[in-house]
Protein backbone atom coordinates (compact mmCIF):
# COMPACT_ATOMS: atom_id res chain seq x y z
CA UNK A 1 0.00 0.00 0.00
CA UNK A 2 0.78 2.84 -0.35
CA UNK A 3 0.14 6.36 2.32
CA UNK A 4 1.51 9.00 0.32
CA UNK A 5 -1.28 11.47 -0.14
CA UNK A 6 -1.32 13.42 -4.10
CA UNK A 7 1.02 16.63 -3.11
CA UNK A 8 3.15 14.94 -0.72
CA UNK A 9 6.20 14.72 -2.80
CA UNK A 10 9.27 16.55 -1.88
CA UNK A 11 10.23 19.81 -3.66
CA UNK A 12 13.41 18.07 -5.03
CA UNK A 13 11.27 15.16 -6.42
CA UNK A 14 9.03 18.09 -8.16
CA UNK A 15 12.19 20.16 -9.74
CA UNK A 16 13.92 16.58 -10.75
CA UNK A 17 10.92 15.37 -12.65
CA UNK A 18 9.94 19.14 -14.15
CA UNK A 19 13.73 19.09 -15.18
CA UNK A 20 13.42 15.82 -17.14
CA UNK A 21 9.90 16.88 -18.31
CA UNK A 22 11.75 20.01 -19.70
CA UNK A 23 14.42 18.27 -21.37
CA UNK A 24 12.16 15.55 -22.40
CA UNK A 25 10.16 18.27 -24.65
CA UNK A 26 12.79 20.07 -25.51
CA UNK A 27 14.49 17.60 -26.83
CA UNK A 28 11.84 16.18 -28.69
CA UNK A 29 11.03 19.95 -30.26
CA UNK A 30 14.27 20.05 -31.26
CA UNK A 31 13.98 16.74 -33.26
CA UNK A 32 11.45 17.93 -35.43
CA UNK A 33 12.46 21.50 -35.69
CA UNK A 34 13.31 22.31 -39.62
CA UNK A 35 16.73 23.29 -39.01
CA UNK A 36 19.67 22.05 -40.34
CA UNK A 37 21.42 19.12 -38.44
CA UNK A 38 24.47 21.48 -37.36
CA UNK A 39 21.86 24.36 -36.07
CA UNK A 40 19.86 21.37 -34.32
CA UNK A 41 22.94 19.71 -32.83
CA UNK A 42 24.35 23.41 -31.18
CA UNK A 43 20.85 24.04 -29.74
CA UNK A 44 20.62 20.80 -28.31
CA UNK A 45 24.38 20.71 -26.76
CA UNK A 46 23.27 24.29 -25.34
CA UNK A 47 19.84 22.75 -23.89
CA UNK A 48 22.34 19.70 -22.54
CA UNK A 49 24.99 22.60 -20.85
CA UNK A 50 22.34 24.33 -19.39
CA UNK A 51 20.35 21.39 -18.02
CA UNK A 52 24.02 19.85 -16.49
CA UNK A 53 24.24 23.16 -14.89
CA UNK A 54 20.76 23.02 -13.55
CA UNK A 55 21.25 19.75 -12.51
CA UNK A 56 24.91 20.63 -10.65
CA UNK A 57 23.03 23.75 -8.59
CA UNK A 58 20.39 21.79 -7.37
CA UNK A 59 22.87 18.70 -6.27
CA UNK A 60 25.26 21.20 -4.69
CA UNK A 61 21.48 22.78 -2.60
CA UNK A 62 20.64 19.19 -1.77
CA UNK A 63 24.22 18.82 -0.18
CA UNK A 64 24.03 22.07 1.63
CA UNK A 65 20.79 21.37 2.96
CA UNK A 66 22.25 17.36 4.26
CA UNK A 67 25.12 19.11 5.95
CA UNK A 68 22.76 21.69 7.78
CA UNK A 69 20.06 18.67 8.63
CA UNK A 70 23.67 16.45 10.01
CA UNK A 71 24.92 19.68 11.58
CA UNK A 72 21.56 20.33 13.79
CA UNK A 73 21.22 16.49 14.28
CA UNK A 74 24.75 16.66 16.03
CA UNK A 75 23.96 19.88 18.18
CA UNK A 76 21.03 17.85 19.38
CA UNK A 77 22.66 14.79 20.20
CA UNK A 78 25.46 16.95 21.81
CA UNK A 79 22.71 18.50 23.76
CA UNK A 80 20.96 15.41 25.05
CA UNK A 81 24.45 13.61 26.02
CA UNK A 82 25.47 16.59 27.85
CA UNK A 83 21.59 16.31 29.31
CA UNK A 84 21.97 12.78 30.15
CA UNK A 85 25.97 12.62 31.70
CA UNK A 86 25.08 15.93 33.61
CA UNK A 87 28.69 16.78 32.46
CA UNK A 88 27.42 20.22 30.75
CA UNK A 89 29.97 20.32 28.02
CA UNK A 90 30.58 17.54 26.91
CA UNK A 91 30.73 16.61 23.48
CA UNK A 92 31.02 13.26 21.24
CA UNK A 93 33.89 12.84 19.19
CA UNK A 94 34.27 13.57 15.62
Amino acid sequence: MNDRTPGSMSPFNRMFFFLVGAVTGASVVLLLAPQSGRATREVMRRKLSDTAGSARDLKDQLIRRGQKIRDEARHHVDDAVSTLTGAGGAKLPG
